[in-house]
């Protein structure tokens, strides 16, 4: 997979998360129309930028940018 396609869907997923408050994976994936292997890869991407915090809740993955903190430059 190309990283420009992933950098994209980890902007689709930062902005889903920013409007609607935290999700589960599977609730990403419904409500990007991506594939639980595209937002994995997304995830991953923000996860390793510290730009979003994960938990793991009734044996589900969920994904918030809440309680994420960083700075630019």
């Amino acid at each position: 997979m190309e990283k420009t396609k992933i950098g994209f869907n980890a902007g689709k997923v930062w902005r889903i998360l920013n409007e609607k408050g935290e999700l589960s994976m599977f609730n990403l994936c419904h409500e990007l129309g991506l594939t639980f292997e595209d937002v994995a890869i997304a995830i991953g991407w923000l996860a390793r930028e510290n730009k979003i915090f994960l938990r793991k809740k009734e044996g589900m993955l969920f994904a918030s940018i809440e309680n994420v903190e960083f700075s630019f430059g």
